[in-house]
């Protein structure tokens, strides 16, 4: 059913509209120079440079602290401006931070070019995106120009040239730039005495705010083809007519309209950076190294300029780019941040999530309902697809283990040597070529949504469910574009294959599990009593292993003394959790060990605070009743009364779990199948 249409009142739409204008424009501020300085006397910080201003916009949002365990591959700090549109990039937004950090503090890296570098979809446009929406609504001090300025440009740049660092060195600001020809023109027109003396602290200044659409303080940079790419569009355009007649020096020779000369004061993104001609990438170095718009070659003035580049592109016009012996001054001043895809299964569904539930109008129009574990066993392929085989760690393992799913404790190596994950994700990210490393190939994340959003327009029940994304997925790459025959080889493998390790067997282990899960549900008290049969022989057999313990678990009777631990049965908990005889020593030291850990945080030690065991023991229970199941599930034997309950039991609990009606009735005749 649609959504019920609220009331609204177009008059008090308007009427808001005209309050929100009148408020800005008494917000809008106007004084002289003098005034100005004054004005800075109080806050030095107005007269901050771009990068210093970008900078406070990203720190207003906050930042958050990243958990020890996570660093490694997070970095320390998050901040908090891109945690709602970029998800598994942290150290990536950290390390563009951190250059920006450099230019507001005028060190010399921060006088490098900024390059994102990554696949398609990787979120370098994103992260340009809402840097560009923070420095539109920036508000944190009054940004000013100088009145009528077609760069708006700092009003410091009306100071005399012999004044500028006695001034700069009292209100401990940095004075850097000169006037553009439009208001070097005004000031001696309308500014300048009978005697020639120049009244610039009479110059009017203004207050600005930056706009993508009103191209203030904002701008982009998309090269064409070689034949219609133009500087002009980087710089502006000379006005022929006007220097044909009155000449190159007059203030109207140039019309300073180009993308760089809007962009001044704020930031300019450049699009495909590395596809620019070469004499447009020179023009970039100039206005990141030296502040200053020059055009080699040509008569076009140096106009001073105080911007943020920041430019982004894929892997192959980067490495046409890199290749380029003749480019190797360019490479030198160029900045790279690599922008991975999500190595973390739970990012990648964030994405999903961001973009299907508030970006998309299907969810709202059609109430589809996704069904538990669709968007993971999506998330989970697209990761497989980014990752490298590591030793004798296979990618299933590592994307769990990325995913903090597996108990580093219990995962060993052949030596029975703890595997270390952060050796794992170094290794990952070794290879010499950038294209190679974990999180830089693989399936974007756009390509994956694109299946989704197919699996999703072709419902008629209105579920999704993951099988019907498994299907959506093997067909999509029909359909795309710019994956080789072996690699769309290599994804159906993923997809389809009955080995393990693969999308498909995972889905089928899902199915098998949140069935049994349902199943076992109604024998709670059975489960929760094997676990503590078990927990108790545990104890039996530490005492008669180790004497001295006796004490520790309060055994003082001769009866309990004289009991011996029923090693048979505990060796059918230990196989069910994966033990050999020869590690059930070892196994049972750890128990032990987290049993007194959890009791000591005066918590319950049970199934849900210590799941190895508690898993082992679902699974006892479970080949005890498959029998019971198999008859339960079965469509061609007839039930009794209570094995319909049981079945009833089932899709009850499942409903309880997230599914709906349609999604578990898919899952329950999978489940026969598979079980």
């Amino acid at each position: 059913m649609a959504e019920e249409k609220k009331d609204f009142s177009v008059d008090e739409w308007i009427d808001q509209d005209k309050d929100r204008k009148r408020k800005m424009k008494l917000a809008k501020k106007k004084m002289t120079m003098k005034e100005y300085l004054e004005l800075l006397k109080q806050d030095p910080f107005i007269a901050q440079n771009s990068a210093a201003r970008l900078l406070e916009a990203v720190l207003d949002c906050g930042t958050s602290e990243i958990p020890e365990s996570e660093r490694f591959w997070r970095g320390d700090i998050s901040y908090n401006l891109f945690s709602k549109y970029l998800f598994g990039i942290d150290k990536a937004i950290a390390n563009v931070v951190d250059h920006i950090k450099a230019g507001a503090n005028n060190l010399s890296v921060g006088k490098q070019i900024l390059l994102l570098l990554g696949p398609p979809a990787s979120g370098k446009s994103t992260f340009v995106n809402v840097l560009k929406k923070a420095l539109e609504h920036y508000s944190n001090r009054p940004v000013f120009r100088i009145a009528g300025c077609p760069m708006f440009e700092e009003p410091l740049h009306l100071l005399p040239p012999y004044k500028q660092e006695e001034i700069a060195k009292v209100l401990g600001i940095k004075v850097e730039g000169d006037l553009c020809p439009v208001c070097r023109a005004k000031l001696f027109k309308d500014y300048r005495d009978a005697d020639g003396v120049m009244r610039w602290w009479d110059v009017e200044v203004e207050s600005m705010s930056f706009s993508i659409q009103g191209r203030r303080g904002i701008g982009s940079f998309e090269p064409a083809d070689d034949k219609t790419s133009d500087i002009s569009q980087l710089v502006g355009h000379e006005n022929i007519s006007v220097t044909a007649t009155r000449g190159v020096d007059d203030p109207e020779a140039y019309s300073l309209t180009g993308e760089l000369n809007v962009a001044n004061r704020g930031i300019c993104e450049g699009i495909e950076f590395v596809k620019n001609k070469e004499e447009m990438l020179w023009v970039f170095l100039s206005v990141a190294q030296e502040k200053v718009i020059k055009v080699q070659g040509s008569p076009f003035p140096h106009i001073s300029v105080d911007l943020v580049v920041i430019g982004h592109t894929n892997f192959n016009e980067f490495k046409r780019f890199a290749g380029e012996k003749k480019g190797e001054a360019l490479h030198n001043r160029i900045y790279v941040v690599h922008f991975a895809y999500p190595l973390r299964i739970e990012d990648e569904v964030k994405i999903y999530r961001k973009l299907i539930e508030t970006e998309s109008d299907f969810v709202r129009l059609k109430k589809c309902h996704i069904a538990p574990y669709s968007l993971e066993l999506a998330a989970l392929f697209a990761i497989l697809t980014r990752l490298n085989a590591s030793g004798n760690v296979d990618i299933l393992t590592k994307a769990k283990l990325y995913n903090d799913e597996i108990i580093l404790t219990r995962l060993k190596d052949r030596e029975k040597n703890p595997i270390d994950v952060r050796a794992i994700y170094r290794d990952g990210q070794k290879d010499p070529d950038i294209s190679k490393r974990e999180g830089m190939h693989g399936v974007s994340s756009r390509n994956v949504l694109a299946a989704i959003n197919n699996a999703m327009v072709k419902q008629t029940e209105g579920c999704l469910t993951p099988l019907k994304v498994l299907v959506a997925l093997r067909e999509y790459f029909d359909h795309s574009v710019g994956y080789s025959p072996e690699e769309i080889k290599y994804f159906q493998e993923l997809l389809s294959s009955s080995e393990k390790g693969s999308v498909m067997t995972e889905f089928k282990d899902f199915v098998k599990t949140s069935v049994e899960a349902a199943f076992l549900s109604s024998y709670g008290d059975v489960v929760k009593g094997t676990f503590d049969r078990y927990v108790q022989h545990l104890i039996l057999w530490a005492t008669k292993s180790y004497p001295n313990m006796r004490k520790i678990f309060g055994i003082t009777s001769e009866d309990e003394e004289e009991k011996d631990p029923d090693f048979k049965f505990m060796r059918m908990i230990e196989d069910h959790a994966g033990i050999s005889e020869q590690e059930s020593r070892s196994f049972r030291s750890e128990v032990l060990m987290a049993k007194g850990a959890i009791q000591s945080q005066n918590r319950d030690f049970d199934l849900e605070t210590y799941p190895p065991l508690g898993e082992a023991a679902r699974a006892y229970v479970l080949g005890q009743c498959q029998g019971i199941l198999s008859v339960v599930l079965s469509e061609d034997k007839a039930k009794t009364e209570e094995e319909k309950v049981r079945l009833a039991n089932i899709f009850s609990d499942l409903e309880k779990r997230g599914f709906c009606k349609v999604c578990a009735k898919e899952l329950v005749e999978k489940a026969r199948e598979y079980l």
